[in-house]
């Protein structure tokens, strides 16, 4: 008889989930802060998952790490000091290093034993990323390293896990604010901000957080097969706008400004981007009010 299959089930919420075979494991463990596992899943191909969760997969993940990435730094004149607080990967990384103009970028990810294996596990994500000499790697708590250094950026990029246990205190009005004083005048910045279809009222807290601190603040979408559907990031700054940039414009500055070819982000896809859907736009308009904060961060639906 063939063996039974090994599935990867993950739950969206009480009610509601999904499952993939898993045709390999590479490598599962736990380090001091989170489990894990390296596994290929059908249809996704080599995937990091953590705690259980779906973190990222190679079917997809530029879907994701691209649109996090260059429309907050393209919609920068030159950002030339990029913060990433999260990205254990290291292809948020990748793709914040294509841009010739940075001359430093600074990823602060609490886990360095996570880091450590995706070195060795992941090399389709970070491809050599920890290696070249504008990375500079520190591992802490990314909101302590906010309040704890005086080093200010042209753009901080958020690439976190999803608001549960400790990292809900990294989607509060007290840490947007940490984040604003990391920032040079006219700096740029983003958060990863979960699903706006699945956990919509997540998504706009985040938005309403956001607005209590920035000038300018846009939600966008993508699309990422692994997450079962649209997900959701936020730009913010008190200067700059990713909808300022017209289609030539943009154009432009992903070819002077970006090395190499881009697999999902340009000009057309940035419009369809943020060009948000009547349900999500109708959704964020129900509630302007509500945020996060320390004392009352966000919580997940379980």
């Amino acid at each position: 008889m063939p063996a039974p299959w090994r599935l990867f089930i993950e739950w969206i919420n009480s009610g509601e989930g999904c499952f993939r075979e898993i045709k390999k494991i590479v490598r599962a463990g736990a380090t001091e802060h989170q489990d894990y596992m390296v596994a290929v899943l059908e249809g996704l191909g080599k995937s990091l998952i953590i705690n259980g969760k779906l973190q990222s997969s190679l079917a997809d993940e530029a879907w994701y790490h691209e649109a996090l990435v260059h429309p907050t730094l393209l919609s920068h004149p030159c950002p030339r000091r990029v913060l990433i607080i999260g990205g254990g990967e290291g292809a948020t990384l990748r793709e914040v290093l294509r841009h010739e103009c940075v001359e430093e970028a600074v990823m602060v990810d609490i886990d360095k034993e996570l880091v450590d294996i995706a070195i060795r596990e992941l090399s389709e994500w970070h491809q050599g990323s920890f290696m070249d000499k504008r990375a500079r790697l520190i591992f802490m708590d990314g909101r302590k390293y906010l309040e704890e250094k005086e080093a200010s950026y042209d753009a901080i990029i958020l690439d976190l896990i999803d608001p549960e246990g400790p990292a809900t205190l990294l989607y509060t009005l007290e840490f947007y604010r940490l984040v604003k004083r990391s920032l040079q005048r006219g700096g740029v910045m983003v958060t990863q901000a979960t699903s706006p279809v699945l956990t919509p009222q997540i998504f706009r807290t985040i938005r309403n957080t956001l607005l209590k601190v920035f000038r300018n603040v846009v939600p966008y979408i993508t699309y990422v097969r692994g997450y079962n559907g649209l997900w959701g990031f936020i730009f913010a700054s008190d200067t700059y706008s990713p909808l300022s940039l017209d289609s030539k414009e943009l154009g432009e500055r992903i070819r002077n400004r970006i090395k190499g070819s881009l697999s999902f982000y340009d000009a057309v896809t940035h419009a369809w981007m943020f060009s948000l859907p009547k349900p999500i736009r109708d959704m964020l308009d129900e509630d302007k009010e509500t945020i996060a904060t320390d004392e009352k961060p966000l919580t997940m639906p379980s």
